[in-house]
């Protein structure tokens, strides 16, 4: 989910993007938010032209896509494994296969300025293409190498917790059974490696959608960590797959702001003409949330833009207008009414 212009005090905590981002947790999704660059503290500045900007939304999706492609929430747990440590990839064939089956649902969001960068992002294919087989050392192989290492992260969080709670169950049957004669102590291993494997089962505790999204956020505007590096040929091997895409627009930005936020992507994107992105848009479950009453959008151009897409053959977009909406839905009620078409609509495309 995208946020607003970065020199007007947006960033991922803006408060519109929250309400986006708590609608989906409490619904089950798992969603990621991220800093434009310059925003919130985070390095570099705003461009003039809105491409880097398109560029760090492009990657991120990326990056989201790749993780959540290596998860495996269902994994079966072994409990001779070590606390910190994963099965090996056979172990994980059978789980891996059922996942792969399935197309996950992916919502590409972005609410004002947001929104206007996620209208020109590429279709999805094209956005995973530099990363099918990345090279080494380039900005798409780190991408997908820390997608890989926090989904493993996550795996790890998921196994020990099944782990606790299966050796919870065996206690709990064995009731108050005698203990045997010899008890048996001592480490086998290190001190430095159990204060690790300690601090790994802290930081993965609970493995809630909550955690998955503070450390989505964190990657954003934290300085890389240092990590003993990945084999490189674990993270060449890897395909994804394709994810069924739905777009989320809330309060899309119109001519003239549009064109000051961003004018190298501003073309004929609000005019009559057919545009590739319109395509993107049309061809996909999408949405478009907007007021009528907002200073920094033309609602009735929205209206017309909006029936355009709907008109269009085969079209699957749609448009909600709440009256009395601002641009920052701070209005009486109308966060209710926000609230109430983003469930409504979720319901209607999981």
């Amino acid at each position: 989910m995208a946020h607003p212009y970065a020199p007007m005090g947006g960033s991922y905590d803006d408060r519109v993007v929250g309400i986006v981002v708590d609608e989906f947790l409490r619904a089950g999704w798992m969603v990621g938010t991220f800093n434009f660059r310059g925003a919130h503290g985070s390095k570099g500045r705003t461009s003039w032209s809105g491409r880097p900007e398109l560029d760090d939304y492009t990657s991120f999706a990326a990056f989201f896509m790749h993780y959540m492609s290596y998860l495996r929430p269902r994994i079966t747990c072994d409990l001779n494994l070590a606390p910190d440590q994963l099965p090996t990839p056979s172990n994980q064939s059978e789980s891996s296969s059922a996942h792969d089956d399935q197309s996950p649902i992916v919502i590409l969001g972005g609410y004002s300025y947001g929104s206007l960068i996620l209208r020109h992002l590429p279709p999805v294919p094209t956005i995973l293409q530099p990363f099918s087989a990345p090279v080494t050392g380039t900005a798409a192989d780190e991408i997908v190498l820390r997608a890989r290492r926090l989904a493993d992260q996550s795996n790890l969080g998921w196994i020990n917790l099944a782990r606790d709670e299966t050796r919870a169950r065996r206690k709990s049957r064995a009731g108050h059974e005698s203990r045997p004669p010899v008890t048996m102590g001592g480490e086998e291993t290190s001190p430095e490696k159990r204060r690790s494997s300690r601090d790994v089962r802290r930081s993965l505790e609970g493995g809630t959608r909550h955690e998955i999204k503070t450390r989505l956020r964190s990657l954003s505007h934290r300085r890389r960590e240092s990590h003993e590096p990945m084999p490189r040929s674990e993270a060449k091997s890897a395909t994804i797959t394709m994810p069924d895409v739905r777009y989320l627009l809330i309060s899309p930005l119109t001519p003239p702001i549009s064109t000051l936020a961003a004018p190298a992507l501003i073309h004929r994107f609000w005019s009559k003409s057919k545009d590739d992105h319109q395509d993107v848009l049309g061809k996909h479950v999408s949405l478009a949330i907007f007021g009528d009453q907002d200073a920094f959008t033309s609602a009735k151009r929205i209206r017309d833009w909006s029936e355009q897409l709907k008109a269009e053959p085969a079209s699957r977009f749609t448009s909600v207008e709440v009256v009395g909406a601002g641009h920052f839905w701070i209005e009486s009620d109308v966060e209710v009414r926000l609230r109430s078409a983003l469930k409504e609509w979720e319901s209607a495309v999981r």
